[in-house]
């Protein structure tokens, strides 16, 4: 068995660096202040400053175009540059609900058969 006191040292070390990562944490909705950006002329990348990165830059200048046939930047995102992302969550969802329906299957027996049969098994 682990003491008492590793246990304390783990949670006061996890609380630290919880408390550390709040801390360094940018405000919301701030972008980061400096990006490299790849200049094809130079071949090489150059610091600049800008307020949205290029992959915002492009995500507002390409989906209300004829790509992606949506007015909406959410919904471009989402469901047509990230669909396959948007699948695989949706896929994991559910096989987690199905997980849960079945363990929870035998905890609520349908009516008719809440009775159970010798053996201790439903059929």
């Amino acid at each position: 068995m682990i003491g008492k006191g590793v246990k304390i040292i783990f949670l006061m070390s996890l609380a630290a660096l919880l408390l550390l990562t709040v801390y360094e944490m940018r405000d919301f909705g701030e972008p980061e202040g400096k990006m490299y950006i790849y200049d094809p002329v130079a071949g090489e990348n150059v610091d600049g400053s800008v307020e949205r990165t290029a992959m915002d830059d492009f995500f507002l200048a390409n989906s209300t175009s004829d790509e992606t046939a949506t007015n909406n930047v959410v919904s471009a995102v989402v469901f047509d540059y990230r669909g396959f992302d948007t699948l695989g969550e949706a896929t994991v969802l559910f096989a987690a609900v199905t997980g849960v329906m079945m363990a929870l299957r035998g905890a609520f027996p349908e009516k008719g058969h809440a009775k159970k049969r010798k053996g201790g098994g439903v059929k």
